[in-house]
């Protein structure tokens, strides 16, 4: 294959290669493949390869957008009683084999993204084979019911089930791998099933590998999100969390999973980091809403009791009371005049509360005596000298 041929693009000069940063990669998957002959009778298988190749790529995605999405996401969640979780894959992930494509093998992309993901659809079958496969309690009948809305999955439901399971995003860049899979009785797999019996299509150590490429994601963290209707409680929430840990730990999600695909395990790192900045947020938040209410209540307070708060909350030794960073303001000559003297009243009134006003001694040493003394200087200013 000398010349790209495409299709549908003949003269609209149509790249020739993927750009993880300026292009959405799932667009140039699905509509920009360039393996045909060249009377498009069909595929190069040479330049299928090779064009499967070009998506060997060590990073996809933009962290920003994705860690905004996933923010949106997990605060969508919280605000309905849900809670979103990040898990990692533990093996590569491929999911949308059955999707049409030219290489035989399609892939499932996020539409605005350009990223690999899980419908949520699939999310909540995967928790129903969990249920279906591991719970042995007798209610099992009812609980499936009552979570999916139906016993069977071929029901028609009554009802809506109990939760609502949210597309699984990616949180973070991933690389993408092409595969190869080499099925060596193509024919039976393909008719065994309809005409087992035939010649053509036994199965048999004659046949040949056939290679057939696909794409895989590595690296991959997505953020699992579940929101329970109204009136379920938490503890049913929590289940469904369990259901949803071991079904991604031992059955896989995506495609390939009878190869080890699509297994994951919670992101423990990622769910401290988020626990974290969550408690950060959470502090500086507060912090605000403090400070808010802090200006709110100078705003209601007279001249002198806000020149005194201010100066009470500029103290730079926080242990400092309350009666020494006053009077040291007022020797610093931090006030003067009317100002100084109510300030210095408001002083006399905290240390007789405190029993520090102390207008006689009867120390020897009267000039020993600290309450006394202090009593002595703010009598003096309160005489405005």
């Amino acid at each position: 294959m000398s010349v790209p041929t495409y299709p549908l693009y003949r003269g609209l000069q149509a790249p020739l290669a993927p750009n993880p940063g300026a292009m959405h990669m799932g667009l140039w998957f699905e509509r920009f493949f360039h393996g045909y002959e060249s009377d498009f009778a069909a595929v190069d298988k040479e330049g299928r390869s090779a064009w499967l190749r070009q998506f060997d790529l060590k990073q996809v995605g933009a962290r920003s957008e994705l860690e905004a999405k996933a923010e949106k996401i997990q605060q969508l969640a919280a605000s309905q009683g849900g809670q979103a979780r990040i898990y990692q894959c533990t093996a590569p992930f491929v999911t949308g084999m059955g999707n049409p494509h030219p290489l035989e093998n399609g892939f499932t992309w996020h539409p605005t993204l350009g990223m690999p993901y899980l419908p949520g659809s699939a999310v909540k079958g995967l928790v129903r084979a969990a249920v279906e496969l591991a719970y042995q309690g007798e209610d099992k009948p009812a609980l499936l019911k009552r979570w999916f809305g139906t016993e069977a999955k071929g029901d028609v439901p009554e009802a809506s089930g109990s939760f609502i399971f949210l597309d699984a995003l990616p949180v973070e860049p991933c690389a993408l791998v092409p595969e190869v899979m080499t099925p060596h009785v193509g024919k039976w797999y393909e008719k065994g099933g309809k005409t087992p019996t035939a010649k053509d299509t036994q199965p048999g150590d004659w046949d040949s590998p056939v290679p057939v490429g696909y794409l895989a994601a590595r690296n991959l963290h997505l953020q699992f999100a579940v929101m329970p209707r109204p009136g379920v409680a938490a503890e049913a929430l929590e289940l469904v969390w369990q259901a949803l840990d071991y079904a991604l730990q031992w059955l896989g999600a995506g495609g390939k999973t009878a190869q080890g695909f699509g297994a994951m395990q919670l992101d423990q790192a990622a769910m401290r980091r988020r626990e974290r900045d969550a408690a950060e947020l959470r502090a500086r938040e507060e912090g605000e809403e403090a400070a808010r209410q802090h200006q709110a209540a100078l705003a209601t307070m007279s001249p002198v009791e806000r020149a005194i708060r201010e100066c009470l909350d500029a103290r730079k030794d926080p242990n400092l009371g309350e009666i020494p960073a006053l009077k040291n303001a007022i020797k610093a000559g931090q006030w003067q005049g009317d100002m100084k003297r109510d300030i210095a009243l408001y002083l006399r009134d905290m240390m007789q509360t405190a029993k520090k006003w102390k207008e006689s001694t009867q120390a020897k040493k009267p000039e020993k005596d600290g309450d006394y003394q202090d009593t002595l200087l703010v009598q003096s200013w309160i005489a405005g000298k």
